[in-house]
């Protein structure tokens, strides 16, 4: 036979085992191909590295998950390491862990950050290695899960350590009028002691972040009673304002600061308030003042002249409903000087009080009346020289202005023929 004939066959070959010979993949599945067996010591040292950093803090542990992040995409809680490796390469999730994730999708774009977030990694080339591996080992969720925390890591205490687990919460709080309490040359101006001044000892709540009382919490889960919130806000904002929150009826009622106003992520950059306006903020409990506004008489609160906190301090004061003034009809009166007086003839409902005649938030009646003229001052006047008879449509008595087509100055006069508020 031939060279060329020799050669000839020989390529035949070659080209029938590309074809008919089991890949890969093939082979593994029929035993052909033994799987390198993973490196149990290294996986053992990831172990190691897992506890040293502190993964197990907010992963679980044996990477189980379960912790709850509020409003993360991974169904409010953060992501287990079970299978991670199904949805990264080894070189990616390397990269993932080296970088960290400062940046956690919300689960409601409106909603506020989730409060976790993953820290870079910060140890030797050698450990994050080992790391990866014990990551990639994670197939299966743990048998058993161990009730014993290890000690958590130096790291993850002492001052600065709320941006180990909260990095994206610390930067986004940096902006915060909060964040610049003291001057930078103060030791006080750390961010974490700063954190500490609300929320209490970071150190323990590092140490136990599962434990609802090892940290001042202002969210609806929070173990801390109301009284205990508020007294972290009125630790520095107990004056002015302020002065007469406790007793109030608002405090009273245990509503917290926190119901009204949002620290971290307010609505409004004006009192931080937790709705961009301040009428929505008192209408989340005051539903009946909201109606009335809609009223076609109604303070021009719509019309953003005027704000609820014109007339009330919701923080509490001396008068009766968190009136700003000693009075109703002083606080009338910062704005309706001309109705204050004194007068020669004063009418006594209207020195007693304007809610007598007004309904102050919205009435369907002109000029805030509760109701329509002449039934108004026939509550007191029956019979008083006029007739309380159904009246024609065109009589002086019930057309236009009703009783105020002749009695005009009906909140007093200084005419000394005024006696009928005529003049």
């Amino acid at each position: 036979m031939s060279n060329r004939v020799k050669k000839g066959w020989l390529l035949l070959l070659v080209i029938l085992g590309i074809v008919f010979l089991p890949t890969g993949e093939a082979a593994a599945q029929q035993g052909q191909v033994t799987q390198p067996a993973p490196d149990r010591a290294a996986i053992d040292r990831g172990g190691v590295a897992y506890q040293k950093y502190g993964c197990f803090v907010c992963h679980g542990s044996g990477g189980a998950g379960g912790v709850r992040n509020k409003n993360a995409i991974t169904a409010e809680q953060v992501a287990g390491l079970i299978k991670v490796a199904e949805g990264y390469t080894i070189p990616e999730l390397r990269q993932k862990i080296l970088e960290g994730m400062l940046i956690i999708q919300k689960k409601d774009p409106k909603g506020p950050t989730p409060p976790l977030s993953m820290p870079s990694f910060r140890g030797s080339e050698e450990e994050l290695n080992d790391l990866v591996a014990y990551v990639v080992s994670l197939d299966t969720p743990p048998s058993v899960v161990s009730t014993t925390r290890p000690p958590v890591p130096a790291s993850m205490l002492g001052k600065g350590n709320c941006r180990v687990c909260h990095a994206a919460v610390v930067k986004q709080f940096e902006s915060n009028i909060h964040a610049k309490a003291w001057p930078e040359e103060d030791s006080r101006s750390d961010i974490a002691t700063t954190c500490a001044v609300c929320h209490g000892d970071g150190d323990r709540h590092a140490q136990n972040p599962s434990d609802l009382r090892t940290i001042i919490r202002f969210n609806d889960v929070s173990s801390a009673s109301a009284h205990d919130k508020n007294a972290a806000c009125l630790a520095c904002h107990e004056r002015g304002l302020r002065f007469s929150w406790r007793g109030s009826a608002h405090e009273s009622r245990d509503m917290v600061c926190a119901d009204c106003h949002k620290i971290m992520a307010p609505a409004s950059d004006r009192r931080l308030l937790a709705k961009q306006q301040e009428m929505e903020v008192c209408f989340q409990c005051h539903q009946v003042r909201r109606a009335q506004l809609q009223r076609t008489s109604h303070m021009p609160l719509r019309e953003a002249k005027v704000t609820c906190t014109d007339c009330h301090n919701p923080h509490g004061t001396t008068a009766e409903k968190l009136l700003s003034a000693d009075s109703v009809n002083e606080t009338c009166y910062k704005c309706h000087a001309e109705k204050r007086g004194p007068f020669l003839w004063e009418h006594p409902p209207v020195a007693e009080s304007c809610l007598n005649c007004h309904e102050p938030h919205g009435s369907n009646h002109a000029s805030l009346l509760k109701s329509e003229r002449p039934r108004l001052c026939q509550r007191c006047h029956i019979e008083a020289r006029h007739p309380t008879t159904p009246q024609p449509v065109a009589s002086r008595f019930v057309f236009n202005r009703s009783c105020q087509n002749c009695h005009s100055q009906i909140h007093g006069s200084n005419h000394p023929s005024g006696v009928r508020f005529q003049r």
